[in-house]
């Protein structure tokens, strides 16, 4: 094994586990609209987002507010927009110092390190200043490869870009947009990373899902 890919989101990266995510004000009451509507529109348009399909948050949100009938306003939807960028922003300058060790410790174990991960355009230009930057060998951001996880060419892709074989790579993820089902399909050895959220992963294989249950436990599952 040469490479270790991680997801991002909840992997690397936390937002849905910090209170400021929790506390704040959900889009679906910004834009006066339902959270049924909205959850509907992620279902219809989610691909669409995260491959690139809208070069902005306010192109997004435009959309979403023809889509679900929301009444708000240019202006309130630019002011939208703008505090989600805002959102993402802090969300990508905050990492633990838990996941710096974690990754040292991966790297002195001899491997290379990538991250997959599936993400809209202001999330893949916040990447620039995320203190994670310099610490990882390749990134294959979904909108910016025009594909996303779990389809096996992104992982594929990113196995190309660091110049291995998926048999030659582990996955690690939480599980979100059936990552690790992909991941397994595409040929990589997948590992839940459970230290953030600890879902249950619906796995169609009779072998095991390996499965992290801290930061500290990945190194030794990697051999």
């Amino acid at each position: 094994m040469k490479t270790v890919f991680f997801d991002l989101f909840e992997t690397l990266i936390t937002e849905k586990t910090r209170s400021a995510y929790q506390s704040r004000t959900p889009n679906y009451v910004k834009l006066r609209t339902t959270q049924d509507r909205l959850s509907r529109y992620w279902v219809d348009f989610g691909d669409r987002v995260m491959t690139g399909g809208f070069p902005d948050f306010t192109a997004m949100f435009s959309h979403i507010r023809d889509e679900v009938g929301s009444p708000a306003s240019d202006r309130e939807i630019a002011e939208i927009a703008r505090e989600y960028e805002l959102c993402k922003k802090r969300v990508l300058s905050k990492v633990d110092p838990g996941v710096f060790e974690l990754l040292n410790k991966v790297r002195t174990l001899g491997f290379g390190i990538g991250i997959i991960s599936n993400a809209m355009p202001e999330e893949a230009l916040a990447w620039n200043a995320c203190p994670l930057r310099g610490h990882v060998d390749d990134v294959v951001f979904s909108c910016n490869v025009g594909m996303m996880k779990p389809d096996r060419k992104i992982y594929d892709l990113a196995c190309a870009r660091m110049n291995i074989r998926p048999s030659d790579a582990y996955f690690v993820g939480d599980g979100g947009f059936d990552e690790l089902r992909g991941a397994a399909s595409a040929g990589m050895k997948p590992i839940q990373a459970a230290w953030y959220l600890r879902q249950e992963v619906a796995w169609p294989w009779d072998h095991p899902l390996p499965r992290a249950e801290s930061m500290e436990s990945l190194p030794s599952m990697l051999n």
